[in-house]
């Protein structure tokens, strides 16, 4: 009894719905009719000229339409903006965050004795100083700006490094 209590209620929500849809249909079409007349309507000598309706009417209009026209602009920048982003991977980091990581010529990558050291592996570094210290993963994060994450994958890639340099010193027996 009850699940035909419950399928009954739906139906009614689903009508109400519809009837709902129904009056919005309606209305809409209503004022879309007031609209027309009031913009086609000639001045009779009963009625006189109201041109300040119609001027209002008119740059209520172009006011919507110059806004819908700045919305699609921004639109089709910021898609503009994806696809480039998603077409180029090499450029999706902002150049301006990594100035001091400027590609090296290949010679330098090369060379092991580079003068100077990887922006990353100094962070790197710091993480491992940092944590040899006793610091928490919360603590050397909110220290040196980096997130949890990559401060915890440093250390865990540490820590496996520490194990395969340990396992190739060891003489196999």
């Amino acid at each position: 009894m009850a699940l035909h209590t419950l399928g009954f209620w739906e139906i009614v929500f689903d009508a109400t719905q519809i009837v709902l849809c129904g009056c919005i249909i309606v209305f809409l079409i209503l004022n879309r009719i007031r609209f027309k007349q009031l913009i086609l309507r000639a001045p009779t000598s009963e009625r006189p000229s109201n041109i300040s309706t119609e001027f209002l009417v008119e740059a209520v209009r172009r006011q919507t339409e110059l806004a819908f026209n700045h919305i699609l602009e921004t639109i089709d920048k910021e898609r503009q903006t994806l696809d480039a982003y998603y077409r180029h991977p090499e450029r999706r980091i902002d150049t301006g965050l990594f100035t001091s990581l400027a590609t090296p010529p290949l010679d330098q990558i090369s060379s092991p004795d580079a003068s100077e050291p990887d922006a990353a592996n100094v962070i790197y570094s710091e993480i491992e100083g940092l944590a040899e210290q006793g610091l928490s993963l919360a603590d050397i994060s909110e220290r040196l700006n980096v997130p949890q994450g990559e401060v915890d994958l440093v250390l865990r890639l540490k820590h496996l490094r520490g194990k395969s340099v340990s396992k190739k010193d060891r003489p196999s027996v």
